[in-house]
């Protein structure tokens, strides 16, 4: 194992500290944009993304912002990018892991939770279904499932699963998609989801058509609406069922991470005191300027996909035939209107189902 000499980590030290912090301005501008609904300006944020370990974060970012403004096929390709990169780093860099154990986890390039990394090809999965790409859909579907068969330890989602059934079922693999429906409703027992149809009470009468509406509830708004009814032609077609909470999936990819970087941490804290005792036994001035370097950096890593919504659902109700649009309403715990929005695209078809998708805010 190679020696690290104090000369050599005092001068990438400095480095670090002065960089830190500085790729992250125009990032936080268009978080800003984002959540005003300035989403032109956000885009024009991100116009020049940053080719270091932040660039998956900053394509995730920007991803969003464009599958909000509708933008689908340059927010697939933002995406897509980011799949690539993430799939890279699988085999991670030994020089950015050497950084990580003597100044902080924010050195490693950024992948994101294991949700984080799943949702990117649940949301290419929503871009394909507003574009009727049913077959590029079930590929993501695949991808989802097969990242929800290696959680160790992490958690299950049920918005994932559903969604991979549903892109399934489109397809026309039923067997697939019953067990994706069945393992959702393992997740949310209280919300009666039928298993074989993926359908929620009431029932539907045979041979009736469907909309199925996946819907991001938005957490940056002040209050988060509970729940969202359908509405369409003066009639109540039904209401949303919620099936991802960003914050207790978060919480929970926390609690499985601390096991994980317990140990790592331990062994950084004790490389940095022999970093600075070496430091000292050669300069006592230089000793104490590295050891404060190195305990200044000392932080948890907190990056994370900002614009995700607070929860996502799903509305899966029957529907006129002849449907050209219909109106969502948002709803607080008790029931008092919070906004109402008016869909007219994307409204897709495939057979008596139709696809659409929403979100509060922006």
């Amino acid at each position: 194992m190679a020696t690290i000499s104090y000369r050599t980590v005092l001068p990438l030290l400095t480095a670090f500290l002065l960089c830190a912090g500085c790729s992250t301005v125009p990032l936080d501008k268009a978080r800003r944009n984002f959540y005003a609904g300035a989403l032109l300006e956000a885009d024009q944020n991100l116009a020049s993304l940053p080719h270091d370990g932040d660039r998956i974060l900053y394509l995730m970012e920007r991803g969003m912002i464009r599958h909000v403004r509708g933008d689908y096929t340059t927010s697939t390709s933002d995406w897509l990018e980011a799949v690539k990169l993430e799939t890279q780093l699988e085999t991670h860099s030994v020089t950015k892991a050497g950084a990580s154990l003597v100044v902080n986890d924010s050195m490693l390039s950024f992948r994101g939770y294991p949700y984080e990394r799943t949702l990117l090809h649940v949301y290419l999965a929503k871009n394909y279904l507003a574009r009727g790409l049913w077959e590029d859909a079930a590929v993501e579907a695949r991808s989802i499932a097969r990242r929800l068969q290696q959680l160790d330890g992490f958690p299950d989602d049920a918005l994932s699963r559903y969604i991979t059934a549903f892109c399934f079922e489109l397809c026309g693999d039923y067997s697939n998609a019953a067990m994706q429906y069945r393992e959702t409703a393992k997740l949310v027992p209280q919300l009666g989801l039928d298993e074989l149809t993926g359908r929620f009470p009431p029932a539907f009468r045979p041979n009736e058509s469907e909309l199925v509406c996946f819907m991001d509830f938005n957490s940056r708004t002040g209050m988060m609406p509970e729940f969202a009814e359908i509405h369409a032609e003066g009639k109540l077609l039904g209401t949303s069922r919620t099936l991802f909470t960003r914050f207790t999936m978060e919480s929970a990819s926390a609690q499985r991470m601390v096991a994980r970087r317990t140990a790592k941490v331990l062994a950084r804290i004790a490389l940095k005191e022999t970093l600075s005792l070496y430091a000292s036994s050669k300069d006592n001035d230089l000793g104490g300027l590295v050891w404060l370097l190195l305990f200044s950096m000392e932080k948890e890593d907190v990056r994370r996909w900002e614009t995700l919504p607070g929860k996502m659902a799903v509305a899966r109700v029957p529907c006129s035939e002849t449907l050209t649009g219909f109106d969502v309403v948002f709803k607080n715990y008790s029931g008092a209107i919070l906004k109402r929005i008016t869909i007219k695209g994307p409204l897709l078809k495939k057979g008596r189902i139709f696809i659409s998708l929403c979100r509060d805010n922006p």
